[in-house]
C-alpha cells in the first residue's frame, strides 16, 4: 500500500545475521532482504550498517525520496547483534571469530575514531558524552527499578482509541 500510494516512508531493516539461534542466510532462500522490495514496486538499499556515515548518506537519499513524492524506501543495514538474543540465550552458536570479526568493526569505535582523525571531536569529549549517556542510562534504570508495577486495570490503555 505505501508504494501503491507513493507515501513517504522509510522501511529500514536492520539485519544482524541471527534470527534468535539460526543463522539468517539458513532461515531464508533470499538472504538479501533488500531485493524482495522490487516485489512491492519500490526500491530497496543495501548498506554497511556498521558504517554510521554510509547509513546517514543512504538514509539522505531515501528521505530526499520521499520528500519528492516517489514514495517509499527499503533500507537494509547489514549489522551484527554482539550479544545473544535474550537472556534465554547463551549465544553459543556464533563462533570466536565470527565474533572478533564483528567487534573489530563496532560502529560506535570506527565513527569515534573518524570524529578524532578528522579533529571533529577530541578523545576527553567523546569519554565525557559517553558518562553524560551512561548517566542517563542509569537514571532511567533506578526510575525503572523505583517505580511501583503497573495497574493490570491499564493493561488495554492506549491501545484503542478511547471516547473522551
Amino acid at each position: 500500500m505505501a508504494a501503491l500510494w507513493k507515501l513517504p516512508i522509510l522501511f529500514v531493516v536492520e539485519n544482524n545475521k541471527w534470527a534468535i539461534g539460526m543463522a539468517h542466510d539458513r532461515a531464508t532462500s533470499q538472504p538479501e532482504i533488500y531485493k524482495k522490495a522490487s516485489v512491492f514496486g519500490m526500491p530497496g538499499v543495501e548498506v554497511d550498517g556498521m558504517d554510521v556515515l554510509a547509513v546517514h548518506k543512504v538514509a539522505q537519499e531515501a528521505v530526499a525520496r520521499a520528500r519528492a513524492g516517489e514514495g517509499p524506501t527499503l533500507i537494509e543495514c547489514l549489522t551484527y547483534r554482539f550479544r545473544g538474543h535474550s537472556l534465554a540465550d547463551p549465544d553459543e552458536l556464533r563462533s570466536k571469530a565470527e565474533k572478533e570479526f564483528w567487534f573489530a568493526r563496532d560502529p560506535l569505535k570506527k565513527f569515534s575514531a573518524y570524529l578524532i582523525e578528522q579533529n571533529l571531536a577530541a578523545a576527553e569529549e567523546l569519554k565525557e558524552i559517553d558518562r553524560r549517556i551512561t548517566a542517563v542510562v542509569e537514571d532511567a534504570v533506578k526510575f525503572a527499578i523505583d517505580s511501583p508495577e503497573p495497574d493490570p486495570a491499564d493493561l488495554y490503555k492506549y491501545v484503542f482509541a478511547e471516547d473522551e
